[in-house]
């Protein structure tokens, strides 16, 4: 018998062609590779850092380990120092008292400070006192009341009160009119000087007082 015929016979006998035999072949490892792409591998840790990874089908997952907030720094205040309450004039020099005689010298005003003014209030008026230091040059006295109380509108002008010095040095009074009840006032008191150049005259406020209210 020839060996074809043998060949023949057997692929007769187990119903397989050649050719299928050999698809067959190439096939199965392809099938044993695919099973494999839909199975899910089991979840690695990755180092020390406490996280677990894994893959799910094509979706990848994280878990992190919660932790807690801290809050964000503040920065440190200082104390503050107290507010305080200022009527927007230049301080005041303390009231100085000195006592008046009938030979003190006849000196000049100082223009630059202001000494403190002592006032006493009445309803519609004021006294207000105050030390003339005297000097030759010494033209006559201004005192005038500033309204602390501001209004709508144009604020009413007091007006000035004048008092011309009869003695070299010594006490001076004088009385404001013309103001209104329960209002805040800032009295102060002018100068006026003949300019040493001869040249007219020249005009500095010397005395001030605080905020004084009128009853």
């Amino acid at each position: 018998m020839s060996p074809s015929v043998t060949t023949r016979e057997a692929n007769v006998r187990t119903g397989v062609p050649r050719r299928k035999r050999w698809l067959l072949l190439f096939a199965a490892p392809l099938l044993l590779s695919g099973c494999s792409m839909f199975t899910s591998p089991s979840p690695t840790k990755s180092g020390d850092t406490g996280t677990t990874t894994g893959v799910t089908g094509a979706n990848e997952w994280l878990v992190v380990a919660p932790g807690s907030a801290t809050p964000s720094p503040r920065p440190s205040a200082g104390a503050s120092p107290a507010p305080t309450v200022t009527s927007g004039f230049l301080p005041l020099r303390p009231v100085v008292r000195p006592t008046p005689s009938p030979t003190c010298a006849r000196d000049t005003p100082h223009f630059n400070k202001i000494n403190a003014l002592t006032v006493v209030p009445g309803t519609t008026s004021a006294k207000v006192s105050w030390y003339n230091v005297g000097g030759y040059n010494i033209v006559e006295f201004r005192i005038t009341a500033i309204s602390q109380d501001l209004m709508i509108g144009g604020q009413r002008d007091v007006g000035w009160v004048t008092i011309k010095p009869a003695n070299p040095c010594g006490y001076l009074s004088a009385t404001v009119p013309n103001l209104d009840r329960r209002t805040g006032y800032v009295f102060s008191v002018d100068a006026v000087v003949v300019r040493r150049s001869g040249d007219g005259t020249h005009a500095a406020t010397i005395f001030r007082s605080s905020v004084v209210r009128t009853r």
